[in-house]
């Protein structure tokens, strides 16, 4: 322990092995999502585990490494290098807590984290509740952790070390020491680059990819912002594009902005359109949706749905709240690294569903249950075209709450229906409202016991369960009001959700639910969508593909709005569309599906597939995803 070399390496082995438990950890805390995974697969996801490890140790730990193994003079001294390993503790510290984070985050998600934790910032409030709320344990545990790594690192460096008298020998092993963390970082010797995200799939599946990747290496990668969406020459691209999105009914009028279109203007009632978007309503959980055994926690929902035309083949364009926003308000299906509304993507011209029914004549009015700035959406339905918008500051609180169950952030979900009730009658008919909700987002804070259907948590999957019965309630009730109102007959109601919601197949679900097999990948990104109007739609269940994206085209179709627009989307009522598509990111994935078929590719190789021509179903999802990518960077995607 007098030797240099042997403290150094003691220190690297200590921060590998606390890397590879947290693989471990995560292995065992989420066994349903690597169920598909053999003992072979498994064994070549560690190797690539412990190399992906390797990268991002050394990347931040070389510099550290280099002074505390360098032959000079000065870094003999103890007290500097005491200095040295506390600050190198620090930086294992915030790799490990980050990639724990991480961790956490893949039960809600079931994603790493990517560059969106740069945003979170907007999000402190629902954060710092969580980290000292329900998961005040993890972080009690985390402070306790970086005690115990600040003692061996500095136990082990505050050792006298032996100088050596042989002035060249330790040169030379520091020249190698800089060769072997050169090599490391890269993370292969072959091939013209390091290793990157898109390489951490050791096997074509999906899991392999998620075991492997730790949570900081895909942060500080992603950050990088090097993912190549131009993956075919763009003229091709776009061609591709337009025969997908091709209508009878709609034209294509700019060679300038070559993906802008229009319907021709249709003489058409002026209806109100209503928007609810629910936060988490993942459709593998809800009654009337899911393709597993119901748990009975969406009985209203589903009485709903069988009065509405109930869209059972719909899919959330990503895998965060603003990402469906995005889509909804925009018709942009966000490619993976770019910067989403409120951040940098409305410097680009986009079309905006608020502006476009100004146009035609609409009050617009914008709110969320969570609090005014989250995710900027008080700035992003101000560009959007909504003229009136409020956050949970804003609302008041009807719901009876039981003492200690207020939420840590925002508002329950019965407060903010019944304003946003309060608030459409306020409005000029024709309107369009839009209304995101927020309860069934972690913590699953409940107002009330009755609601507990299920043994409660904070953030297990009972606590979703509950907070989805609870929403199902808080709708029922929003409903009830709005059918006794003059302008409920000339209204649309339209439901979807933000996105998916974790794993129907975690342990808990399959204990409520009986054994089953999981589906695929894709399944995590099937969302709900009601349209309902008793008095304009003939109740029907409806298996058209669509996506959040094609929203926007179908609201300007059905209501015969006049004005160009661009979007990823086709409208669900337009007879004239021969060919229909989603386009999902799901951060280190992205994916294509079509009525008959889906691919899941990781930028660089396919992990999964049904397609029997994955060649042109490939095809089709890098033409889509580079004329996207392709005419946003250009500011070709709509006219200023």
């Amino acid at each position: 322990m007098s030797n240099r070399y042997i403290q150094t390496l003691i220190a690297g082995f200590i921060s590998i092995v606390f890397m590879t438990l947290l693989r471990l950890f995560f292995l065992f805390r989420y066994p349903e999502s690597f169920s598909n995974l053999s003992f072979t697969d498994l064994f070549y996801t560690f190797i690539m585990g412990f190399r992906l490890d390797l990268v991002t140790f050394l990347t931040f730990s070389s510099i550290f490494i280099i002074l505390l193994t360098l032959p000079l003079k000065i870094l003999y001294s103890k007290n500097i290098r005491k200095f040295i390993a506390i600050l190198w503790a620090i930086v294992i510290f915030m790799i490990l807590l980050i990639s724990m984070a991480d961790i956490l985050y893949f039960e809600f998600s079931r994603r790493h984290l990517s560059s969106e934790i740069f945003h979170l910032g907007n999000d402190t409030d629902i954060i710092l509740g969580m980290a000292f709320g329900s998961y005040i344990l993890f972080s009690l545990g985390a402070i306790i952790f970086f005690g115990i790594l600040l003692y061996i690192f500095s136990k082990i460096f505050n050792l006298s070390i032996k100088p050596n008298h042989n002035h060249v020998t330790p040169w030379i092993y520091s020249l190698l020491i800089i060769a072997f963390i050169a090599i490391g970082i890269r993370g292969n010797i072959t091939g013209s680059k390091s290793l990157g995200i898109a390489d951490a799939f050791a096997v074509n599946n999906v899991a392999s990819g998620n075991l492997a990747l730790n949570g900081f290496f895909c942060i500080y990668r992603s950050s990088e912002k090097t993912q190549n969406h131009i993956l075919m020459n763009s003229k091709e691209a776009i061609d591709i594009t337009k025969k997908l999105l091709y209508s009878k009914n709609t034209k294509f009028n700019s060679s300038k902005y070559p993906l802008m279109r229009s319907y021709t203007p249709q003489k058409s009632k002026k209806y109100n359109i209503v928007i609810v978007l629910l936060e988490s309503f993942g459709a593998e959980h809800l009654d009337g949706f899911t393709h597993y055994p119901e748990l009975g926690v969406t009985p209203y929902f589903k009485e709903l749905s069988q009065k509405s035309l109930k869209f059972t083949n719909f899919y959330s364009n990503g895998y965060r709240s603003i990402f469906g926003i995005t889509s909804i308000f925009t018709g942009v299906s966000l490619p993976s690294g770019f910067d989403y509304l409120g951040t940098g993507l409305e410097l680009s011209n986009l079309s905006y569903l608020g502006h476009l029914a100004q146009q035609n004549g609409y009050d617009t009015l914008a709110m969320q249950g969570s609090n005014r700035r989250s995710y900027r959406v008080d700035a992003v339905s101000h560009l959007a075209g909504f003229q009136e918008y409020y956050g949970a500051e804003d609302i008041p609180e009807v719901e009876e709450v039981e003492e200690g169950r207020h939420p840590n952030t925002g508002t329950f979900d019965h407060n903010l229906l019944q304003f946003y009730h309060k608030k459409i009658n306020t409005l000029k008919e024709p309107f369009i409202s839009f209304a995101f909700t927020a309860t069934t987002h972690s913590d699953y804070h409940l107002p009330s016991k009755k609601y507990e259907k299920f043994p409660h948590d904070l953030k297990n999957y009972n606590g979703t369960l509950n907070t989805l019965y609870y929403a199902d309630s808080a709708i029922k009730r929003f409903m009830k009001k709005c059918e006794k109102e003059p302008w409920f007959k000339n209204t649309i109601f339209i439901f979807t959700s933000d996105h998916g919601s974790g794993d129907a197949a975690n342990p808990i679900s399959k204990k409520l639910r009986g054994n089953f097999k999981s589906l695929p990948a894709i399944e995590h990104f099937r969302i709900p969508l009601l349209m309902y109007a008793p008095y304009i739609f003939k109740p029907k269940e409806i298996n058209t593909l669509g996506s959040q994206v094609d929203i926007f085209p179908t609201i300007i179709n059905y209501l015969g709005w006049k004005g160009d627009f661009t979007t990823l989307g086709n409208s669900l009522f337009d007879k004239g569309v021969e060919d229909r598509f989603v386009l999902f990111n799901g951060g280190l994935i992205n994916g294509i599906i079509r009525p008959n078929s889906f691919m899941v590719y990781g930028y660089n190789k396919i992990l999964g597939t049904n397609s029997n021509h994955p060649k042109k179903l490939l095809q089709e999802l890098e033409a889509v995803d580079t004329a996207q990518a392709y005419l946003i960077q250009k500011n070709k995607w709509f006219k200023p």
